[in-house]
């Protein structure tokens, strides 16, 4: 069974019924159609010039991806890449998470490849391919998790914290007057990628802690996914009821004796749950 590197953005691609996700560190799409085994023969690998990040599907079906000096649209057809938007930092950075708001905007951070402080940024995208930094240092952005029209939960998972911020009228996000929503920085675990369900509540995989929590919307832990992956990267509901999560997860900087203790440890797992996941907006250019 594939084991990758630091898997990650599980996306449920909805115009072509499958999964989808990135290893970053391997410079690879991956896509997998949802009848068939997720860590099967089926799947399909896409070689990309560089680190890849994120993945967002475009109404047409094409998706816009995050890279490390580039936003480019791939084209679901030919697999082709074409640079939408350069993004103004050195060879020592690159994108990480990111999401489509309520606004019709795509929302996504930049971090340095090997981070030493709060040196990335926060950028919006919108229609026009315009790119706005939002001026908001940070480490290590993910989560991107937008809880209403007004309202978006960003972690910095180098300061293994969870933001809620707010977007003011004039489109741009609070970040001055941002409040902690999940405080971990007194733990080994760092929150990470997540997604929203039907009803209102968070899940977030929990990197170093080896699960998938579910938070309500103020913060307060509901329940836990106990994982055999100590570094949970993100998860992303989908499948034919929506009640599928797909969870990545990576090996990076794992010692042989904590790969032996957490064998899902790389893989790419499917959780059936009980709950659907809210239906994300498709990003339109």
């Amino acid at each position: 069974m594939r084991k990758f590197c630091l898997a990650e953005s599980p996306l449920w691609h909805s115009k072509n019924f499958k999964w989808m996700w990135t290893d970053i560190l391997d410079n690879h799409i991956y896509e997998v159609f949802f009848e068939t085994s997720i860590n099967g023969k089926q799947e399909r690998q896409i070689a990309v010039s560089q680190m890849v990040s994120n993945l967002v599907e475009l109404v047409d079906g094409s998706l816009l991806v995050s890279a490390e000096d580039c936003l480019m649209i791939m084209d679901s057809k030919t697999d082709r890449f074409e640079t939408l938007a350069s993004l103004p930092h050195s060879e020592l950075f690159r994108c990480n998470d990111g999401s489509v708001g309520p606004d019709g905007k795509y929302w996504f951070g930049t971090m340095e490849k090997a981070p030493t402080g709060l040196h990335g940024e926060i950028y919006s995208l919108d229609k026009q391919g315009k790119l706005v930094a939002q001026h908001a240092p940070i480490g290590i952005p993910n989560s991107f998790i937008w809880t209403d029209d007004f309202s978006v939960l960003i972690t910095d998972s180098f300061l293994q914290l969870t933001f809620r911020v707010s977007l003011k009228e004039d489109g741009k996000l609070d970040w001055a007057n941002r409040a902690v929503w999940l405080d971990l920085s007194a733990t080994d675990c760092t929150p990470d990628g997540g997604a929203l369900d039907e009803n209102g509540h968070i899940w977030l995989a929990i990197w170093g802690g080896a699960a998938i929590h579910q938070y309500s919307a103020d913060g307060e832990l509901l329940d836990k996914i106990q994982l055999q992956a100590l570094q949970p990267t993100s998860c992303a509901f989908g499948g034919a009821n929506m009640d599928t999560l797909l969870i990545t997860t990576a090996i990076e900087g794992l010692s042989p004796a904590q790969l032996e203790e957490y064998p899902d440890s790389g893989k790419v797992l499917q959780h059936h749950q009980s709950v659907k996941g809210k239906t994300m907006p498709n990003l339109e250019l």
